[in-house]
């Protein structure tokens, strides 16, 4: 599968390989699993004088060094006769004699594990070598003990990274085109699957790597998931175990809440059985340690409440679906955990097709106002003394000319008259946003929609997969 996007990350680190030929640069990328790193590092060397050392976990630290010994062998960086003793003279081997050339260290937070005394040994060599021109890329996976080893003051390593590249999910445009060279030329059939398995390319590799091209969305995760010997089969676990350790049961609690809807911190407190109060800090760790979780305000900030989405769409998936019904999965009732699915999938397409339809919206040439902010709102009003709670999926807010554009999103084909209903819903849900614009307008975007022209003359904005289609089209081109 060829290799897709990433061009400002690779311009990034061209400009960072040419600082490199005077001094010593420390690089640091990271993301999550399956974002794409080791192909991206891959495509960067490949007509690169370099070396690349992955740092294998499950390794002896002395049976890794006789590996690094007998790669460096083979590069000629060492003679069959030399024999490196310990870590500090490997690493000073490096800035001895591979000058000029580029260093990878693949899951370079692994030495935690294997020998943590590495952190200090790179330290020492690069403080003494900040002259020798040389770079040495660090790619992480597991972000939470990524950033402790280089963000954390204790650590040796703080402050010593040149650049930290964090590498995010591709966008919907761009795996897109992955997609299509998988055969799924319908953006009816691209939605879906980018719904679940959302920016990260591994996935997609997957399905050419196991022959799924065109094969149906829940044929693919039968295949890929669910079968007692699917090759994915313990993927989530295994990438939150490593993250999570002794504490994986309360975050499992967390994340298993977020994913059946509950996104407000009382409704995730309630749902683990834990106040509010004792519950913040592991939400905090949850989006600021581990990444897994993001936190939303409403686009106007007219108040400090916030909701919680899972960032990782497949980890929403698994919890939603796997998890739930565990004791199936665990004894292989697929076909069972399969019907489930098709029951609901159309509802988690719903919730992320909002992300997609956002980045529509970004990429879209005649909107009628400049978005500086793209979001959801959501608040509150009375009717008869009683609560009721307002959302609006998306609002295109353009702060300098006080313009705003409420949007909703629908995974489903819309007759005009139904169309037409959401949008005046939509109207009155849009009085109560406490907010002085001098203009709205008013937004829907489906599946399909029939009649979409008339809306368009009756002043509305509605849109639905084709134009998906050109936007898809007109980047192909470009």
């Amino acid at each position: 599968m060829k290799f897709v996007d990433r061009e400002a990350e690779l311009s990034d680190m061209g400009k960072l390989l040419e600082l490199s030929k005077k001094k010593a640069f420390l690089i640091g990328i990271f993301g999550l699993r399956r974002v794409g790193k080791t192909a991206l590092i891959s495509h960067f060397i490949k007509q690169q004088d370099s070396l690349y050392f992955f740092v294998n976990g499950d390794k002896t630290s002395p049976d890794l060094l006789s590996e690094y010994s007998e790669e460096l062998r083979k590069s000629g960086v060492l003679t069959p006769l030399e024999h490196i003793g310990n870590w500090d003279s490997f690493v000073e081997l490096l800035f001895q004699r591979c000058k000029g050339k580029i260093l990878v260290f693949d899951e370079f937070q692994n030495f935690s594990s294997v020998e943590p005394s590495v952190f200090s040994v790179f330290q020492k060599f690069f403080d003494k070598n900040e002259n020798t021109p040389i770079m040495i890329i660090f790619l992480g996976s597991l972000i939470g003990l990524f950033k402790k080893i280089f963000e954390d003051k204790k650590q040796p390593l703080y402050g010593r990274l040149k650049s930290k590249i964090k590498l995010k999910p591709l966008r919907f445009s761009e795996a897109a085109e992955m997609l299509n060279e998988l055969g799924y030329k319908e953006t009816t059939d691209i939605v879906p699957f980018y719904s679940v398995f959302g920016g990260f390319p591994k996935y997609y590799v997957s399905v050419e790597d196991y022959g799924l091209n065109k094969k149906p969305l829940l044929d693919v995760i039968e295949s890929l998931f669910l079968l007692e010997r699917a090759p994915l089969k313990a993927e989530v676990e295994d990438i939150l175990k490593q993250e999570f350790g002794k504490r994986k049961s309360l975050f499992y609690s967390i994340l298993y809440a977020i994913a059946s809807g509950k996104t407000k911190i009382n409704e995730i407190a309630s749902a683990v059985g834990m106040k509010e109060s004792s519950i913040s800090r592991h939400m905090n760790d949850l989006v600021q340690h581990f990444e897994f979780v993001k936190k939303e305000s409403t686009v106007f900030n007219e108040n400090k409440k916030t909701i919680y989405k899972i960032n990782h769409p497949l980890i929403e998936f698994w919890f939603r679906y796997i998890y739930k019904t565990y004791s199936e999965y665990a004894i292989g009732q697929a076909e069972n955990i399969k019907s489930f699915m098709a029951s609901d999938i159309n509802s988690f397409i719903g919730r992320r097709f909002e992300a997609i339809a956002s980045e529509f919206l970004t990429l879209q040439e005649n909107l009628p106002l400049s978005p500086s902010k793209i979001g959801p709102w959501w608040g509150h009003h009375r009717v008869e003394g009683i609560r009721k709670e307002i959302e609006i999926d998306i609002v295109c807010l353009d702060e300098n000319k006080k313009e705003a554009m409420f949007v909703e999103c629908k995974w489903s084909a819309l007759k005009e008259k139904e169309a037409l209903r959401i949008l005046e819903e939509l109207k009155e849900k849009s009085k109560h946003v406490e907010w002085k614009r001098k203009k709205e307008y008013f937004c829907i975007i489906a599946k399909k929609i029939n009649g979409k022209e008339a809306l368009r003359k009756a002043g509305y904005f509605a849109y639905d997969l084709e134009d998906f289609d050109k936007i898809m089209k007109s980047k192909r081109i470009d």
